[in-house]
């Protein structure tokens, strides 16, 4: 064990040994830390993070981070709140990280459902029958079939009576049927597809 000379008062002069008292080392304070301390920083890990195996994963980080961090101690620091505190920011910016990898995930998805979109030429075609259809027959079409509200929510949402509702959706499906029909000739559409 290493032995430290203390000082009262100033500083050491090369002829004055002192008197001397021993140092404890990184690894000796760090196991009675860990022995004091692991129970209160595995529940605080597992309340942030709400897995067993992920707060032993943060009980050994932060413990590791207490390591490296055991020369900036302060001794007139509590050693339950800054391993406490050292714990809560591991667990913090585990959950962040968690975060980011999900919304990175959606944006991928988000990209992928991009590039699945419908094709132009069909997208065109929507655009055609829909400005087949007055306007507020095309804003309700929108909301029943693209946003998927139901008539009473649609309704609701215009100000609008349920038998107006379902009379705008007739109108849209009455001019798109014309428009397909004028634009292709020859085909029958089927019938019956009232909302």
């Amino acid at each position: 064990m290493a032995l430290l000379r203390i000082i009262e008062g100033g500083r050491a002069r090369a002829d004055d040994p002192g008197p001397r008292a021993p140092v404890r080392t990184d690894a000796g304070l760090l196991a009675e830390l860990y022995e004091k301390y692991a129970p209160a920083v595995y529940a605080r890990c597992r309340y942030l993070l709400c897995d067993d195996e992920a707060a032993k994963d943060a009980l050994q980080e932060t413990f590791a981070k207490a390591l490296r961090a055991l020369a900036e101690f302060r001794a007139a620091a509590s050693p339950t709140t800054w391993i406490l505190r050292i714990a809560t920011n591991h667990c913090l910016n585990e959950l962040r990280a968690r975060k980011a990898a999900w919304r990175e995930q959606l944006q991928a998805l988000g990209r992928e459902r991009r590039s699945e979109t419908e094709p132009p030429d069909r997208r065109e075609l929507v655009r055609v029958l829909l400005s087949a259809a007055p306007a507020e027959a095309q804003e309700v079409a929108v909301l029943y079939y693209v946003d998927e509200l139901t008539q009473a929510e649609i309704g609701q949402e215009l100000g609008r009576s349920l038998p107006t509702v379902r009379k705008r959706l007739r109108e849209f499906l009455a001019c798109a049927r014309e428009a397909l029909a004028q634009a292709l000739p020859g085909i029958a559409l089927p019938e019956g597809d009232e909302p």
